[in-house]
């Protein structure tokens, strides 16, 4: 770049925080999650400092409203909380900012929302059909849904064993330590901070 026109530090911070925010919020929509939800979220996980509604809304030009509904489902994930400064009379907001423990709860929450009551979904169609031999028809829908049971009770079984609790996602986090040890060292090191 030409002497002048040169970003300083903070322009060059500012864009690659501003490029963190679009990505999140665009990979988060894919997955089904609100963009905005995910930009507040991933401006919150950058943040160095708690921030305001009004910080975030003048940070990713939303309304108040948007912020808010945002914020509170963040909140029900368990990634973002609310709390106030002592002799603050405003509520600031902090995001998880360790991204596995951050990546375990949307784990679990998604599980809650979506996985087990698609499952409970199968089981109920499962129960309304006719005998096997009644229908062809209803013996192949069984076979293809009880297909899709198993795949869930799989995904259940590797729930249940890594991420239904923080002891067994910490528990399997030392396992997979030992098995990668360039990826283990990184998040021994993570963990060596916490304790």
């Amino acid at each position: 770049m030409r002497k002048g026109f040169e970003k300083s530090a903070e322009e060059r911070l500012l864009q690659a925080q501003d490029q963190f925010i679009l990505e999140w919020g665009r990979m988060s929509s894919s997955w089904g999650i609100n963009r905005t939800m995910a930009q507040i979220h991933a401006l919150l996980f950058i943040s160095p400092e708690p921030l305001t509604v009004d910080e975030i809304m003048r940070r990713l030009l939303i309304s108040r409203g948007n912020a808010s509904m945002s914020l509170r489902d963040l909140i029900e994930w368990g990634i973002v909380r609310r709390f106030r400064r002592p002799g603050e009379r405003r509520d600031t907001y902090v995001s998880e900012t360790d991204p596995w423990v951050m990546f375990a709860r949307v784990i679990r929450e998604r599980k809650r929302r979506e996985l087990d009551p698609t499952a409970i979904a199968i089981r109920e169609c499962i129960s309304m059909l006719p005998e096997p031999d009644e229908t062809p028809e209803g013996h192949i829908f069984s076979e293809r849904l009880q297909g899709l049971l198993e795949i869930f009770g799989l995904m259940d079984a590797v729930y249940q064993q890594v991420f239904s609790s923080d002891t067994t996602f910490y528990e399997s986090l030392a396992l997979f330590r030992q098995a990668s040890p360039d990826t283990g060292q990184i998040l021994q090191d993570r963990a060596d901070k916490k304790t």
